[in-house]
């Protein structure tokens, strides 16, 4: 999360009461997420991530994860309202979000190198562009119990762009009770 009252974005991560640097581009967070969901990646495979290595690997996956998901104030939720629903692929939308970002910002994101913390904000900040469009379908429910031609269509954008994956909390779970034995 990017903090204004700060001259920098964070390079590093705590593990074990000590700071260890981290590669903090949003292409390594891109694959990192990628790698989280495979649960045949090796504990070691997460290296790449670090400048300096900590000792506890698991610790320092964990780590990772706070980083890429740091808590947000907003927007506030009722108590224990979590849906869940996976909205945004790194790689099946990759088109979605460059273009996106190249019409909402004049970034073309093959040619800059952009901390994670600025990339999800500006991520965040997109507005009327296609990608919008594919959330709002998978986020879209019909509420109404209506069967008419409207919910019908959106049942099937619903349906045509659902990301079917597991969530990647899950994979974390996975991965470390592989770890585990």
């Amino acid at each position: 999360m990017i903090k204004l009252t700060k001259a920098k974005l964070p390079q590093a991560v705590e593990v074990g009461g000590s700071f260890y640097r981290i590669h903090t581009d949003y292409r390594y967070f891109i694959r990192f997420s990628q790698m989280l969901n495979d649960k045949t990646t090796p504990i070691n495979a997460f290296d790449f991530m670090y400048i300096d290595i900590p000792p506890s690997r698991l610790d320092g996956v964990r780590a990772l994860c706070e980083f890429m998901n740091p808590p947000k104030e907003l927007p506030r939720t009722e108590h224990g309202e979590k849906d869940g629903t996976k909205v945004i692929d790194y790689e099946l939308d990759a088109d979605f979000i460059y273009s996106a970002f190249f019409q909402q910002y004049g970034i073309d994101l093959t040619d800059v190198k952009l901390h994670w913390y600025k990339f999800q904000a500006l991520l965040s900040g997109l507005k009327d562009t296609k990608l919008n469009d594919i959330i709002s379908y998978r986020l879209w429910e019909n509420t109404t119990g209506r069967n008419d031609s409207y919910t019908r269509s959106m049942q099937k954008l619903r349906d045509a762009w659902e990301i079917r994956e597991e969530k990647e909390d899950d994979a974390l779970k996975a991965f470390e009770a592989q770890l585990k034995g």
